[in-house]
């Protein structure tokens, strides 16, 4: 359990719970510190009625029990991220400690990211999508070596969008929900795709390609090539548009 997570809330038994595992925000509040959880919640729901917007109001089993505030653990961050108190003010120091490392790519926190990973697909997942953005900054070096222009930049990287996906990236977001265009391709797709993108890379070098007919002559070519192995191995692609591109050259 990372230090962000024991600050969340301690591990005690004392927090009521519901079947579905929601916790009793008054007991919460109790065990964080607070000497009149009703009180609190009442002031927390009138200053940030959209942090308390996720908790619902229920009553627990037993004699004389009242109405209680319920919420599952991101509500209950929601609700320390406001929270008075050292307690609250430790949750928040810890959160933009982390949003800082985020925001300046600290590599050890995708490693640490692997590390929680339970699910083997998704640790797999995670590794294609690192060694895709590799390719990806590879690509696009030497799109700027061979002269491209920024329409030339979208017109190669679509033209392998639809040759691993059938659709162009605005359509990838659309469909799949998305709007970082890779983050919405599988395991399979990503590896397909970067592996294209490496040859992208090697057919530029081996024209001596200058400027976006050239580039652009390249990687339809690259898509030729793949195109009759991923239909066979991965399936037909639907195009949409009939297989036209949204970009212009």
């Amino acid at each position: 359990m990372s230090k962000l997570e024991k600050s969340a809330l301690p591990d005690v038994t004392s927090i009521r719970r519901t079947d579905d595992g929601r916790l009793s925000v008054f007991d919460a509040l109790q065990v964080m510190g607070a000497t009149s959880p009703r009180s609190m919640w009442s002031r927390l729901v009138e200053a940030y009625p959209e942090v308390v917007s996720k908790c619902d109001n229920l009553k627990f089993p037993g004699a004389g029990q009242r109405l209680t505030p319920v919420t599952d653990l991101v509500g209950w961050r929601r609700i320390l991220t406001v929270l008075p108190g050292m307690m609250g003010r430790q949750y928040r120091a810890e959160a933009n400690d982390l949003v800082d490392r985020y925001l300046a790519g600290d590599v050890k926190l995708a490693a640490e990211l692997i590390d929680k990973q339970t699910d083997p697909a998704a640790a797999r997942w995670l590794m294609r999508r690192a060694e895709h953005k590799h390719s990806s900054i590879l690509l696009n070096s030497s799109l700027k070596r061979h002269g491209a222009s920024q329409r030339g930049y979208r017109y190669v990287h679509d033209t392998l969008n639809v040759a691993v996906t059938g659709m162009p990236a605005q359509e990838i977001q659309l469909r799949r929900g998305n709007p970082v265009t890779k983050d919405n391709f599988t395991e399979q797709e990503l590896a397909a795709h970067a592996l294209m993108q490496f040859a992208t890379i090697n057919s530029l070098d081996d024209v001596n390609a200058v400027g976006d007919t050239d580039c652009v002559s390249a990687v339809e070519t690259v898509t030729s090539d793949f195109r009759p192995s991923l239909r066979k191995y991965f399936g037909p692609r639907k195009y949409p548009q009939e297989g036209l591109l949204q970009a212009d050259v």
